[in-house]
């Protein structure tokens, strides 16, 4: 179990999801999964659009940011759902991370749990 507020980790979690879903390329599944490890719970979005350079992936938190190469396409977004997604999940002493991975980009949250279910 998370303590903290449902509505901010929700947001957390939904802007990631709106980004993943946004990016990842036609006829393919952007893949959510929830799992408990080492005393943490950990969420992870995975989509398929071909990730961001690596000397990008830093940037990603940061508000208004929007990478220029291969997942910008006019997505209509402005830069803010990963930096809100951030911002929520330190209220919770929480850790964002985002990697590439094979064809696509993981956006990885990880939580205190408290022991219980």
């Amino acid at each position: 179990k998370v303590l903290g507020s449902e509505a901010l980790i929700q947001s957390a979690v939904d802007n990631i999801l709106r980004n993943a879903v946004r990016y990842t390329r036609e006829g393919t599944t952007v893949t959510v999964g929830l799992s408990r490890m080492n005393g943490k719970a950990r969420i992870a979005v995975r989509d398929h659009g071909g990730g961001v350079p690596e000397n990008e992936l830093s940037n990603l938190f940061r508000p208004f940011y929007r990478v220029s190469e291969a997942r910008d396409r006019g997505s209509g977004g402005i830069g803010l759902g990963l930096a809100i997604a951030e911002q929520a999940v330190k209220a919770h002493q929480g850790k964002i991370t985002a990697r590439n991975v094979e064809d696509g980009l993981e956006v990885e949250i990880l939580f205190e749990c408290d022991g219980k279910s």
